[in-house]
């Protein structure tokens, strides 16, 4: 399901800013007479503006001291007076060295925007968490003839880390601009650890009511877990079952691609 969720958002964000950047955007220019003209701009100066009418295909010139006001027709959000953000992303992040895990990701991300460029945030992700096979610290007693056994059960249950995300946009969010963004937390359920993600993107101002994001990530995650053992290992605790581990932790890196929505 998100397989399918991620790809779409992906055709869709490509379909709609190609769109937007081909189409020529139209426009009403409201003269000082009264008169209305509805068009496209085809040539504009500091002193004359060149629009070919749509009502006859003709193209007229008017000078700045003929026209009262230009009315963009084709809008986009206007987020330099929008402060509210939200932020919805899909993505698939795959684990780099060992131990791995590679998983498709759902982050979120609400908060204000204190200037055009400028964003604080909250969010909560779920990392649907997928060991590779075979992979250490998965799974305990291993061998080529033995499949082993997981080191802990939590391993089945995904992250869900909470986070602080800041968010720098090079340009105003009303147009298309490169962002950089850090989120920063950790996960206190399932798994306990901390979890940090620096992310380099672009933002494709789409419409009047959401825009698409999309980055590359790169994800920390630190997360204890219960290495068990076996007779009468230094330093084991026994739990409930009379069974006996070792609490360790571990460090998952990962590189990620998302793409999202913001509204």
């Amino acid at each position: 399901m998100l397989k399918k969720l991620f790809f779409a958002l992906i055709v869709a964000a490509v379909a709609l800013s190609a769109n937007a950047e081909k189409k020529p955007a139209k426009v009403q220019i409201h003269l000082r007479n009264g008169q209305v003209v509805t068009g496209v701009i085809t040539e504009r100066d500091e002193r004359v503006v060149t629009i070919a009418n749509d009502a006859d295909h003709a193209t007229y010139h008017y000078t700045m001291d003929e026209i009262n006001y230009i009315d963009h027709l084709t809008k986009k959000k206007n987020y330099d007076t929008s402060k509210f953000r939200g932020f919805i992303d899909l993505g698939y992040s795959m684990g780099v060295g060992a131990p791995r895990n590679d998983y498709w990701l759902v982050e979120t991300s609400f908060g204000y925007a204190f200037t055009p460029k400028t964003y604080l945030g909250l969010g909560v992700a779920i990392h649907d968490f997928k060991p590779v096979e075979k992979s250490y610290p998965m799974f305990w007693n291993q061998t080529k003839e033995n499949a082993g056994k997981r080191n802990d059960p939590a391993w089945r249950y995904p992250f869900i880390p909470f986070y602080l995300e800041g968010r720098y946009n090079f340009m105003s969010e009303s147009k298309n601009t490169p962002f950089v963004s850090l989120k920063v937390g950790g996960t206190f359920i399932n798994h306990k650890g901390f979890f940090t993600s620096p992310t380099i993107g672009y933002h494709f101002a789409t419409n009047e009511f959401f825009s698409f994001n999309v980055g590359v990530a790169y994800e920390l995650q630190t997360a204890d877990y219960k290495l068990w053992c076996q007779g009468d290992t230094p330093g084991a605790i026994k739990d409930d079952t009379g069974k006996t581990y070792l609490k360790q932790g571990e460090a998952f890196h990962n590189l990620c691609i998302k793409v999202g929505v913001e509204f």
